[in-house]
């Protein structure tokens, strides 16, 4: 179980989880002390910066390169916030 000082019980009794950054709640089972948003302003823009700069890479390239989970850089492709650049060789 998370340690952090973001998890504690409600005054319903069961465990509740914060974001660190802003203060909103954030699952429970997330990995994560931060939430989607706030790992979003933090990390988008190296994110895209890094795609831009390797057009080798995928998903798992880049979360292991940023730590975070291989579906948060699956949602940004989705939405259309990133786009990997193609082989300038083929």
């Amino acid at each position: 179980m998370d340690n952090s000082n973001n998890t504690f019980l409600g005054e319903d009794g069961h465990l509740k989880k914060t974001c660190a950054k802003c203060g909103c709640r954030i699952p429970v089972s997330s990995p994560y002390d931060t939430c989607k948003e706030c790992i979003k302003k933090e990390l988008f823009p190296k994110v895209k910066e890094f795609i831009n700069e390797n057009y080798d890479v995928n998903e798992m390239i880049v979360a292991q390169e940023f730590g975070i989970d291989r579906s948060i850089i699956h949602e940004w492709v989705q939405e259309g916030h990133l786009e990997y650049r193609k082989n300038p060789n083929i």
